[in-house]
């Protein structure tokens, strides 16, 4: 039996790898990605109104680095808050 091959190593690689992706993805098939976003299930005006200040607040941060404090005390504000509103929802269907 004759198998052709080429004297170039790059293009056997991409024959062989080819071949072995398309068997796999005949015999399992492919599965889609899934890309989601955590997203707050309650938004609300006081909520809007944290994550806003948390945001100038990081900006700040970031200029002058001298915002520090401040900055993680409303990060965890903001996580306090989105928590308790996620357990009042939660309460609510439950």
């Amino acid at each position: 039996m004759y198998i052709p091959f080429s004297l170039n190593i790059n293009v056997e690689w991409q024959t062989l790898k080819n071949t072995l992706q398309q068997a796999a993805n005949d015999a399992l098939g492919k599965r889609k990605k899934r890309r989601h976003r955590r997203r707050l299930i309650v938004w609300n005006e006081d909520t809007k109104k944290l994550i806003e200040k948390k945001n100038r607040v990081y900006l700040w941060y970031i200029c002058s680095e001298t915002d520090k404090i401040e900055y993680k005390k409303l990060v965890a504000t903001v996580k306090r808050e989105t928590r308790n509103i996620k357990r009042q929802c939660w309460e609510t269907f439950v």
